[in-house]
Parts: C-alpha cells; sequence; structure tokens
C-alpha cells in the first residue's frame, strides 16, 4: 500500500467528504475517488461508507485511521528531522499542556526555544489523563507535559518524571468548610472532581478511603481547571487542586486552601513521549529547555 494511499485515508476522515479531501489535498474528485478504491482493494475492506453527508468510517476503517494517522506522522516527522539535520530551520512541534503546564512552564520554555529556534512553528493543545494520552499514542502531539498517569495508561508512554506536585484541598474564602480539619468533616460536602474517572482529579477518593470514610460523589466534573475554580468559588464547593498552579492563579480568585490533617499524594509532573520514536531535533530542543525550566521552579 503506498504513503500516498494512507495520506488520503487520513484527509477523507479528516474533511468527512470527498469532495473536501480533494480541496485539501489539490487534486480532482475523480482521481481521489480511484484512489480511494485502489487503497480499499489492497486492504481488501471497506474503510468508509457513503452518506448522503458525505463518508463516515466503518469499525474496521476506525482502527485503520489510527494506524494510519501515526504513519503519515511518522512520514512527517522524518522529511523534518532530515531537514533539521541538514541544519535547516523547518518544521514544526506539537505539545500537549496540563494547565499548570501552560501557566508555569511554557511561557519561559518557549521563550528559551526562541533564541535558539525561531522559525520552527509551536503547536499547544490542552488536555489531561487519560483524554490527552490518544493524541499522543498516535503521533498528533509530540510531547505531553502534565500530571504522570497511572502505570496501567502509560502504555506505549516514555515517562519522565519532572517535578512532585503537592495538592490541597481548596474551597472559597467565604466557604463554611473552611473551618473543617480533616477530610472527615468534607463528606458532605459538594465535591467537584477535576477530569473524569481515572484523571488526576480522582484521587481525593484515596485518602477517604485509607481513613475509612465513604468518598463523596462529585456533584459536577470539569475537563478544565479554570472552570472548577469558578464552581468552587461561586458554589462553595470543594475539590482537590495542585498547589504551585493555585499560588499563580489564586491571588486572583476567592479560594483558600482547607487545613485538613490528611496529605493528598502528591502528583508528578511529567514530560511525555511515545516509546520507540525519538523525537526531531527540534522537538528535543524543546523538550530540552521545558527541563530547564522545571528545574528553576
Amino acid at each position: 500500500m503506498r504513503v500516498q494511499h494512507i495520506q488520503i485515508l487520513v484527509a477523507i476522515a479528516e474533511q468527512g467528504s470527498l469532495r473536501g479531501a480533494a480541496k485539501t489535498l489539490g487534486k480532482s474528485q475523480p482521481a481521489l475517488t480511484q484512489a480511494l478504491r485502489q487503497a480499499e482493494d489492497d486492504l481488501g475492506v471497506a474503510v468508509f461508507t457513503r452518506t448522503s453527508r458525505g463518508v463516515e468510517l466503518t469499525k474496521i476503517g476506525e482502527r485503520i485511521l489510527r494506524r494510519a494517522r501515526t504513519i503519515t506522522s511518522e512520514v512527517s516527522r522524518l522529511e523534518e528531522e532530515v531537514a533539521q539535520l541538514r541544519g535547516e530551520q523547518v518544521g514544526a512541534v506539537t505539545v500537549g499542556l496540563s494547565p499548570l503546564a501552560a501557566v508555569r512552564v511554557m511561557p519561559r520554555a518557549l521563550t528559551l526555544f526562541r533564541k535558539t529556534h525561531a522559525n520552527i512553528d509551536v503547536r499547544l493543545t490542552g488536555g489531561l489523563f487519560p483524554e490527552a494520552l490518544k493524541p499522543l499514542r498516535e503521533g498528533r502531539v509530540d510531547i505531553l507535559v502534565g500530571p504522570a498517569p497511572p502505570t496501567g495508561l502509560a502504555r506505549e508512554i516514555t515517562v519522565e518524571p519532572l517535578l512532585e506536585l503537592p495538592i490541597d484541598v481548596v474551597t472559597s474564602a467565604t466557604s463554611k468548610h473552611l473551618a473543617a480539619k480533616s477530610l472527615g468533616e468534607l463528606t458532605d460536602a459538594d465535591w467537584i472532581m477535576i477530569g473524569g474517572p481515572g484523571g488526576p482529579g480522582d484521587i481525593f477518593r484515596k485518602p477517604f478511603i485509607e481513613n475509612g470514610h465513604t468518598p463523596p460523589r462529585p456533584i459536577a466534573t470539569s475537563e478544565s481547571y479554570f472552570g472548577a475554580l469558578s464552581l468552587v468559588e461561586n458554589l462553595g464547593a470543594v475539590c482537590t487542586f495542585p498547589r504551585h498552579l493555585l499560588e499563580e492563579l489564586g491571588q486572583a480568585r476567592k479560594i483558600a486552601s482547607i487545613p485538613v490533617r490528611e496529605t493528598i499524594e502528591p502528583l508528578q509532573l511529567a514530560l511525555m513521549t511515545r516509546a520507540g520514536h525519538p523525537l526531531t531535533p527540534a522537538a528535543d530542543a524543546l523538550a530540552m529547555c521545558i527541563r530547564r525550566r522545571v528545574s528553576s521552579m
């Protein structure tokens, strides 16, 4: 199967139609249709089904697309790596960032990087595990900086710990819960969980269980740290929050830490890359700038 055919499959899936893919690739629609037919013949399965709205991936097509995206990203990185090894400043580095990394790490790391790689495009995306791990595995993200995922979620990923992140229990500055001295006094509080089950905001359950308390059921989950802080501030709710990020954001909000006696297990800020897939020289240089920034925190 030709690499060109793989690139065509990815383009069709991303555009949702042959017409859109043809326009993106600068090809005629009949030529693209013929190439798609050839690709499906080579694979021996249908990748797309035709609908009145365009095309949709088949179940098998969804699996093929994940592999195809990895291949196209590797081809692109190969071209960029060779050019960079020749001394050319071309290509891009895509970095996934947790809120803490976006606020405390990336600004200074990017300033360092720009001193030597001014012409390399840097693309930033957000997210927390487990959702943020998918684009990294598929090759759509080169580097991910955020809370280290549990071992069971780190399949095919190299996790490099950078910094321990102490966790505080927080609420609004006017909340009645500020007087609490233990987690046991917060079992009836309205809890906000950051991220879904298994994510970094799920860590509050463990100390409740270890201290003989029933973990409270969150009244809401938030994929955004900033959204969680708004709920905490306005509702007098409770959540766990990284102390480093609270120091940065808490001054602008009416948020305070609750002095519970129990210790919430710290998270680890980590730099994550795909196992077995070396970074391009530019991505490796940016990773080094990220390490330098974290070492000064």
